[in-house]
């Protein structure tokens, strides 16, 4: 009876404690002794430093010509984050490699601005092997959890967020980039959470813009707002030229867009033109009041090609929610979801590419094609020394979490990717309670002072 006293008294301290915010600013520990401007690369190893990062871009340092290389895991737990290119007079222009490291515990909490995440506004930057493990940001408009914006010959490489929890105020608005514009690109991307904003709201991206391309790229997790609401992408609207066309290629999405007004598609949420998709899949609900489509809300001037949608998970057989313009021919095809789990499919979204990115397992992603190279998007990542002990591993309600090293956080994770669990921790034990989570298997990613593991656990 004691030591179940004590098990429960611990849960309710951490219950308590779990999503506890912070309230001081990173701005007040920035550290930039790291910098010299004879150099053209640095390390960041310490949260401290990469907030001295940030003060250095908003006092007119863009960091143009230069890389930054993360030599760490970075927990941002301890402070509210400001974004490092805090708007388009002062942005990041530079490199940041993040080597695969993890950059934990984003809070953001500017509800009133715009262009806020881990950076703000990018132009002609560029963003490469950053995982965002857990991201709590409030703001105005052009939010993602990596960037509100990457503009101007900006580009985004195997960057992923999960637990994303984004809450905005306005337009543009996306998991992990609230817009991209002006020939930039993302490549190999993932976000998984929640996103939530007025219109232009995405998985993953808010809003491409003026020659852009997404590929082998997907989300997961809920979309929401009024109008213009996409599993993966919200809204591209007309270039500043001809022939600027905004792609997609080799995409998926298994989030649910819903919007209260109207416009909202299981991938897409409309175009009105220059848009170009290709190879892409949804399996996601989209609710509104009008225009929701099982793959794409509106259309506008739009050429699509081999591309599908879940008639089942969806809840629709219509893959067009309809039209702005003219109604043109597009291969948009309905399937059941076992026709999609199939190799077929994935012969039929490979279509005969060299690279053949796409892939099927059924112990990942819920059996649906994939990309080999980000499965899961989860960050499995064995980053330090620490013993940490995560058991049961077959539970039915509470798990326990128990290490020699100090506890900083967790996150618990779907297959797909969706945070479904966060507290912030301290000390060596923690009990979380996740009994109100459906069975099926997880991922327990923990973090301790001495780095970052993760643990499989089964829900019965």
């Amino acid at each position: 009876m004691q030591l179940r006293t004590l098990v429960q008294g611990l849960f309710l301290l951490f219950a308590t404690n779990a999503m506890a915010q912070p309230s001081t600013q990173w701005s007040a520990f920035a550290n930039t002794a790291w910098y010299n401007a004879l150099d053209n690369t640095f390390q960041i190893h310490s949260a401290e430093e990469l907030a001295g990062l940030s003060q250095l871009v908003a006092g007119g340092n863009a960091f143009a010509g230069k890389t930054i290389l993360l030599a760490n895991d970075l927990d941002l737990g301890a402070n509210l984050w400001t974004p490092i290119g805090p708007d388009y007079t002062h942005p990041f222009s530079g490199t940041v490699n993040g080597n695969g490291h993890v950059v934990s515990n984003l809070y953001v909490q500017l509800p009133n601005a715009d262009w806020v995440g881990l950076f703000g506004m990018t132009t002609g930057g560029t963003l490469a092997n950053i995982r965002i493990a857990g991201a709590y940001i409030r703001g105005n408009g052009t939010v993602g959890a990596l960037v509100g914006n990457a503009s101007t010959n900006s580009t985004i490489t195997d960057c992923h967020a999960t637990g994303v929890d984004i809450l905005a105020g306005d337009f543009n608005v996306g998991g992990l980039a609230g817009s991209i514009m002006t020939s930039s690109d993302m490549l190999r991307c993932s976000a998984t959470g929640s996103v939530s904003g007025v219109s232009q709201v995405g998985g993953l991206v808010g809003s491409p813009w003026d020659l852009t391309s997404i590929s082998q790229s997907w989300s997961a997790g809920t979309v929401s707002g009024e109008y213009l609401v996409g599993g993966l992408v919200g809204f591209s609207t007309f270039a500043f030229a001809p022939n600027r066309f905004n792609t997609l290629n080799n995409c998926y999405s298994r989030a649910n867009a819903s919007a209260t007004i109207g416009r909202a598609g299981g991938l897409y949420g409309g175009t009105q033109g220059a848009l170009i998709i290709s190879n892409c899949y949804a399996t996601g609900t989209a609710m509104g009041t009008e225009l929701t489509g099982g793959f794409i809300g509106v259309s506008g001037d739009m050429a699509v090609t081999n591309s599908y949608w879940d008639t089942e998970t969806s809840a629709t057989t219509t893959g067009i929610g309809g039209w702005e313009g003219p109604q043109t021919p597009q291969e948009i095809t309905g399937m059941g979801t076992a026709q999609l789990k199939t190799q077929d499919m994935v012969n039929l979204l490979n279509n005969g590419q060299a690279n053949a990115p796409w892939t099927i397992n059924p112990s990942i992603n819920d059996g649906y094609p994939a990309f080999e190279n980000t499965a899961t998007g989860i960050a499995q990542v064995e980053t330090g020394k620490a013993q940490v002990a995560v058991y049961p591993a077959l539970f039915t309600g509470t798990v326990y979490i128990s290490s020699q090293a100090e506890l900083s956080h967790c996150t618990v994770y779907g297959t797909t990717g969706q945070r479904v669990h966060g507290a912030r921790l301290s000390g060596n034990f923690a009990a979380l309670d996740l009994g109100k989570v459906a069975p099926g298997l997880y991922y327990v990613q923990v973090g301790t002072a001495q780095g970052t593991i993760t643990r499989r656990i089964v829900k019965q």
